[in-house]
């Protein structure tokens, strides 16, 4: 059995033996991933796509939390938050909300069984196993359960879900409740994921690293000290492999900007709601989609957007190649037909907040307040995550400087189950990880620095992206802008 474990948002900066004791013992016993990387962009959704297929956004199509689509001739916005809009988009795709096949309908046919449980956003959830009703799956979240007949023997045997709070302790405990007091002995899962909404929850509304953020992270890692407990207890446990991740970092709101409006202010868009020109996202990142894709409005509004202060690194697609000083979006493996025209990050910077963790720059207006937590940007400090491991497969003690990412969580899995992905995948099997496997030392890492840019008026653009390299497969590792 393979145990995988989320604490969403939580930075490789934020394990101490202090707060996460419980991290700490699966780093001592097992490997911790030194340089492990999030999916730009660094939103919730489109890294759990990344964990379940093995994917970029250029191979899964979910292409950030939120992207447009067009169905019937009509340009329509797909908000991955809410699982009723993944089913619709996996309606009108024909079964395609996933590009690729998922972690649950691989093993699902193999007569292996993939339980997911999760008190994140129902359509975090939904992502995660969002073929269970058809795999012999199973899905527990406070607002649904797949299959629906499961809900009410929960209810029976557990009461009602608590409600959402900040923390969100009891909704976590009672997820960890489940899984060890249910799922893993009655259900019998091959792969059994639990997601945990800290910090992430707590810091978009309190700050990185506040007071609160850091009592939402002992409280998830004391749940994590549970099932590790359990898992030991057990007869099954010389047979179960623990992965604990997270799914991005978090960085500090320092600034925030309605792209949209300045957009309209510049004469590039009609009117703030207008569909000439559609503005998506709402954290560290904005898709902007043109009418048409049409490259001389397409060209403007790159040039128009690298001579603002806030704006970071630029990515365009287009058929003609990236238009200066953008870089393509096929560069870092998201070219896809739900891709925007444009693609941009927010600038960021290193400076330190008031609890003394660094990273911090511009993020969408409306979204989180200034001074508060939120990620989807190319800075390292939302890039670099979590991921350590323990149990049979794995080395013990070993701290590991290869780059790995979580596009390199579904090959893992699936290695460790004697399975392979039916389609060809961006994430490689974490060898150096694995006993009898060479050692990390062994492993030759490449890593390159890319450049575009462009004189726009009286602004010099330039932009870098340095991205490592394992074999074939890529990891970036941050991308930023100098102007002069």
């Amino acid at each position: 059995m393979i145990v995988f474990i989320i604490f969403d948002g939580l930075r490789p900066d934020q394990i101490t033996k202090e707060t996460t004791p419980n991290v700490c013992r699966v780093i001592q016993r097992g490997v911790r991933f030194l340089h492990h990387h999030a999916t730009f962009p660094t939103d919730t959704r489109v890294n759990v796509a990344s964990f379940v297929t093995g994917c970029y956004p250029g191979g899964h199509g979910v292409v950030g939390n939120q992207f447009y689509i067009h169905h019937d001739g009509v340009p329509l916005e797909i908000d991955t938050g809410s699982r009723h809009s993944i089913a619709f988009l996996d309606d009108v795709t024909k079964g395609k909300a996933l590009q690729r096949k998922s972690l649950g309908e691989i093993v699902g046919p193999t007569r292996k069984r993939m339980a997911s449980i999760n008190v994140g956003s129902s359509g975090n959830t939904y992502l995660n196993n969002h073929k269970a009703c058809e795999t012999s799956g199973l899905i527990v979240h406070p607002e649904f359960t797949i299959p629906a007949s499961e809900a009410e023997t929960l209810e029976s045997r557990f009461g009602r879900w608590p409600a959402k709070s900040v923390p969100n302790t009891d909704q976590i405990h009672r997820a960890t409740t489940l899984l060890i007091d249910y799922v893993i002995p009655e259900y019998h899962p091959t792969v059994a994921s639990l997601w945990f909404s800290e910090p992430d929850s707590t810091e978009h509304k309190t700050g990185v690293s506040s007071l609160q953020a850091r009592e939402a992270i002992s409280q998830a890692d004391a749940e994590l000290g549970r099932i590790l407990d359990y898992v030991e207890d057990a007869e099954f446990a010389s047979a179960t492999d623990i992965l604990v991740a997270s799914d991005h970092g978090l960085s500090t709101v320092t600034q925030t900007v309605d792209v949209a409006e300045q957009l309209v202010q510049a004469g590039l868009k009609e009117a703030t709601e207008s569909t000439d020109v559609l503005v998506t996202g709402a954290g560290g990142c904005v898709l902007i989609y043109v009418h048409d894709h049409n490259d001389a409005k397409v060209t403007a509004i790159t040039k128009f957007l690298s001579t603002q202060p806030w704006c970071g690194p630029l990515f365009t697609s287009s058929s003609t190649g990236p238009i200066p000083p953008s870089f393509p979006l096929s560069l870092i493996r998201s070219q896809n037909l739900r891709s925007p025209d444009i693609l941009m990050s927010f600038a960021w910077g290193s400076a330190q907040n008031p609890y003394g963790l660094g990273g911090g720059g511009a993020f969408v207006r409306d979204s989180v307040a200034v001074g508060c937590g939120n990620h989807g940007s190319i800075s390292p400090y939302e890039i670099q995550n979590v991921l350590v491991a323990t149990g049979p497969h794995f080395k013990r003690g070993v701290n590991n400087p290869v780059p790995s990412g979580n596009i390199d969580i579904l090959p893992t899995m699936l290695h460790l189950l004697d399975l392979a992905p039916p389609e060809a995948v961006d994430g490689r099997v974490l060898f150096e990880a694995l006993k009898e496997s060479p050692s990390p030392e062994e492993v030759p890492v490449e890593t390159q620095v890319y450049q575009a840019g462009a004189q726009i008026g009286n602004t010099a653009f330039q932009q870098k992206l340095q991205i490592s390299k394992v074999n074939q497969t890529i990891y970036l590792d941050k991308g930023w802008v100098l102007r002069d």
